[in-house]
């Protein structure tokens, strides 16, 4: 028996959902380290600019404060990365989704064309039951 293409392209929508799902939810969790990261970074700033007031080495504060900046900054911007990648993967999971209904309302369309034949089919298989039925006692009930 041959195999249906459109329940394997079905099936095929169904594991790219599934695909995006999962896709999204490494997305999710990347954005959330990064944003951890870039709270950290900002947390490490504050940190050493109170450490640098209670000792008042203003100089170690001084040389360390570029390298604190840059970590933020770059923290910051893998955290932004992060966050556009997770709109992509909503993206992505939006489209898995329209074309795996997309798919299905075709599945459907086919099912009740399917359905409108073979009740057509049963209705002619009927009247022709009926007309020979009539045909038989039209003749008195005798067999040709």
């Amino acid at each position: 028996m041959a195999r249906d293409p459109l329940a394997i392209l079905a099936r095929l929508r169904r594991l790219a959902v599934m695909e995006a799902r999962r896709d999204l939810a490494d997305a999710l969790a990347a954005e959330e380290a990064a944003r951890d990261g870039a709270a950290a970074a900002r947390r490490a700033l504050d940190d050493e600019a109170k450490a640098g007031d209670r000792t008042g080495n203003a100089a170690a504060y001084g040389a360390w404060l570029p390298s604190g900046l840059a970590r933020a900054s770059a923290e910051q911007a893998k955290a932004a990365a992060a966050a556009r990648a997770v709109e992509r993967q909503i993206l992505a999971l939006a489209e898995a989704r329209a074309a795996e209904r997309a798919v299905a309302a075709v599945a459907e369309r086919r099912a009740a064309e399917a359905k409108k034949r073979l009740e057509r089919r049963l209705q002619a298989a009927l009247d022709e039951a009926g007309a020979s039925a009539r045909r038989f006692r039209s003749e008195g009930g005798r067999r040709r």
